[in-house]
């Protein structure tokens, strides 16, 4: 299996800016700058008009924010799936198969409506799928109190083995969600981020196992780390932060 190594992840930034459109917190406005980060640009493609925009043309996302905020006052929900393990996806296959070929999606909870990034270049196309209702995440703190716990055995085992975690990630910014967050949600997301990016780039060689028995233990291990990082971000995401005066 091929692990991409992810160093952004744009559905992060549209998810947690979503949600803080639903509850006031910003403007769609400062939220599209947010959201774009250091992008060129993003557009939305709507091929099926579920957002009922023009088929043809790419849409500028600060145009598009309003109407996702109409489309959805529930929330947003962050999916990272891989191979056997879908997280919140609930389908149809033509929203799954998108979400898997790029390792992320954003998902409305009763809107009807996915959003599955394209990088092109320096640029992000977002295309808008038919979603079924996604399956409820768990809470942040339940997932965060997972991650923990799997941090210590995969600490206890890689010690046991005496072999390599892998590489400590190298990166410029801390994986920051949009203003109104909890303080704890905002440190869980950022620690599940770097821990998801490092357990990427250990996946991607043996960590200087010598035995097909440790190299399966270590991968085993990994894996267990990359899927409770994954829950602990996708759960610090999904709950969002609570409603203030509308904005904007």
């Amino acid at each position: 299996m091929t692990y991409r190594i992810r160093v952004q992840l744009p559905s992060v930034r549209l998810a947690s800016h979503l949600n803080a459109l639903i509850g006031g917190q910003l403007s769609p406005e400062v939220a599209a700058h947010a959201i774009a980060d250091t992008d060129v640009a993003h557009h939305v493609i709507d091929r099926d008009q579920r957002l009922g925009l023009d088929p043809l043309s790419a849409h500028e996302l600060e145009s598009v924010l309003t109407q996702l905020r109409l489309a959805e006052r529930d929330g947003w929900v962050l999916a990272l799936p891989m191979p056997g393990a879908l997280g919140p996806l609930r389908g149809p296959r033509e929203l799954n198969e998108a979400a898997l070929e790029a390792g992320e999606a954003v998902v409305g909870i009763s809107a009807g409506v996915g959003l599955v990034p394209l990088q092109v270049g320096p640029a992000v196309q977002w295309r808008v799928f038919a979603a079924e209702r996604p399956f409820t995440t768990l809470t942040p703190y339940d997932a965060e109190r997972a991650l923990n716990e799997v941090i210590l055995e995969a600490a206890g085992t890689l010690t046991s083995l005496e072999v390599a975690a892998g590489s400590r990630p190298r990166t410029d910014r801390a994986l920051r969600l949009a203003p109104g967050y909890p303080g704890r949600q905002l440190a869980t997301a950022e620690r599940a981020g770097r821990l998801l990016q490092a357990a990427d780039l250990a996946l991607a060689d043996e960590g200087g196992a010598i035995s097909s028995y440790e190299a399966d233990q270590r991968a085993r291990v990994l894996r267990r780390l990359r899927a409770a990082a994954s829950d602990a971000l996708c759960a610090a995401v999904s709950f969002p932060p609570r409603p203030q005066s509308s904005v904007g």
